[in-house]
């Protein structure tokens, strides 16, 4: 029995089979998650933004969505936000914190025409 759970573990390459299936239960459930709707509200907002105000106004509101998801992200339990949940937490929130900070400064330091 344990050489069939350590050969699904190979196959997978994953931790356990039971992390696996909680994974494929949580993609399942990412149609009725909120962090996942707000994730594609903020985009909507930013390229509305876009459109209608220019570059560097849709670009900040990317900046804030991405800002919101980070803090969402570090202040929430396990398994937390499902869109932004994807490797370890300090990971997740630092990618998305630098990633805020670094488009919110380009989107207002680099010209536009």
């Amino acid at each position: 029995m344990q050489q069939d759970q350590d050969a699904r573990r190979v196959e997978t390459g994953a931790g356990s089979v039971r992390d696996v299936r909680a994974a494929a239960r949580a993609s399942l459930a990412a149609g009725r998650s909120p962090s996942l709707w707000w994730t594609c509200a903020g985009i909507v907002v930013s390229v509305a933004l876009v459109v209608t105000s220019g570059a560097p106004d849709g670009a900040l509101a990317l900046a804030a969505m991405m800002a919101a998801a980070g803090i969402a992200r570090a202040l929430m339990p396990d398994p937390g936000p499902v869109a932004f949940a994807v490797r370890s937490r300090p990971l997740d929130v630092t990618m998305l914190l630098v990633l805020a900070v670094g488009i919110g400064v380009l989107s207002q330091i680099i010209p536009t025409r």
